[in-house]
């Protein structure tokens, strides 16, 4: 059943894709054409933005990333993952501190309970009750009244 549902999703994404890439193509069409409506525009002007952002930012990344190797030996990347790291290791850290201190109040609490003498408890209201009767009547005829 799984491999059924996964192959059937598979299935799905691939008609949503084409669908999609059809819609595209036809808006690309009519833009050429010089009859496009203006959703048809804007989604060719959209895409065509996307693209051209993703290869500059590639560009840039393949670039920047060997700069930073010639000129400092290390990764951008690896450095940001350190700082990020540290600041993760620093977080962990006070609230390990944070937990300490609330355990240092509970574990006085706890002490302060068991050095405490016990209370005598007189019971509910039903023990109560009882302990009256029970000092009450001393007959037979007496327990029914």
């Amino acid at each position: 059943m799984v491999v059924y549902n996964r192959r059937k999703r598979a299935i799905y994404f691939e008609d949503l894709e084409k669908e999609q890439a059809k819609i595209l193509g036809t808006a690309r069409s009519a833009v050429a054409a010089g009859s496009a409506s203006p959703a048809q525009k804007a989604l060719v002007e959209g895409i065509a933005e996307e693209e051209a952002l993703m290869e500059k930012k590639k560009a840039e990344r393949k670039l920047h990333s060997r700069m930073l190797w010639w000129l400092h030996g290390d990764w951008k990347e690896d450095k940001t993952l350190k700082e990020q790291r540290r600041a993760a290791v620093e977080d962990f850290k006070k609230a390990e501190i944070e937990e300490q201190k609330s355990l240092g109040i509970t574990q006085a609490v706890q002490e302060a309970r068991a050095g405490a003498a016990p209370t005598s408890t007189a019971g509910g209201p039903l023990d109560q009750a009882a302990a009256n009767v029970e000092k009450a009547g001393k007959g037979w005829f007496g327990r029914w009244l």
